[in-house]
């Protein structure tokens, strides 16, 4: 049976799962970990999922391990650097962003348990853990009035005013000279960023004419 996983779904997963272990099993890098990297078509997001990027560049930059040909042993051993690679044929290339995992259609591979053991872990610690906390990113605003006739605390009453489902504004407002007496205001907020667009913020704050002529994103950070 060919397995079909979605990238992110499966990178979500791998994520979670090497949050609390450094590789498929064990302490130390193994085939299992080889056969999991080889399905990965690039290399993940270090900022969308950093347990997997590091468990990612740790088996990028370790040699891939062999079974020992000898009937009676099981260990594996390091594959020389020294030895040729067997010749891959050409396979056509699938930009789709659903793969076969593993490229296996038999039922009972290593490659198959390894997915299921994955997936099982990773289902066990979320529930264990209960539901992740909402992706939130703070953001700083510079709004630029039109001039230093513009009355800034009028104007902040105005932003704050602006009200949705997860969006917090920040208690402190700055006002930064600029140049020729005029100043801006430099406000910020924390939203969640399922629920809140800062696109349709910025808008909101600039359709206040009269008193705004621009506004800047100075900083965003994930909280």
């Amino acid at each position: 049976m060919t397995t079909i996983v979605d990238v992110t779904t499966l990178s979500i997963v791998l994520n979670g799962y090497f949050e609390d272990s450094s590789f498929i099993t064990g302490a130390q890098p193994t085939n299992d970990d080889f056969e999991v990297f080889n399905a990965l078509p690039q290399a993940p997001s270090a900022d969308k999922y950093p347990h997997l990027a590091r468990w990612y560049k740790t088996i990028a930059n370790t040699e891939a391990p062999t079974k020992c040909e000898h009937p009676a042993c099981g260990c594996e051993v390091i594959k020389s650097s020294n030895e040729p690679e067997p010749e891959q044929e050409d396979e056509d290339e699938d930009d789709d962003e659903d793969f076969d995992l593993f490229g296996s259609d038999d039922d009972g591979s290593e490659a198959e348990e390894i997915r299921a053991k994955i997936v099982a872990d990773y289902k066990a610690r979320k529930a264990q853990k209960g539901p992740l906390p909402a992706a939130k990113t703070t953001v700083v605003y510079h709004v630029k009035p039109w001039d230093i006739d513009t009355d800034l605390d009028e104007l902040e009453t105005k932003i704050r005013a602006i009200q949705m489902d997860g969006l917090v504004w920040g208690q402190v407002a700055k006002r930064t000279p600029v140049a020729f007496g005029i100043h801006h205001l430099e406000i910020y907020n924390v939203v969640e960023d399922e629920k809140v667009s800062v696109d349709d913020i910025v808008e909101l704050i600039e359709g206040f004419e009269d008193h705004v002529q621009s506004v800047d994103i100075a900083l965003m950070s994930k909280v």
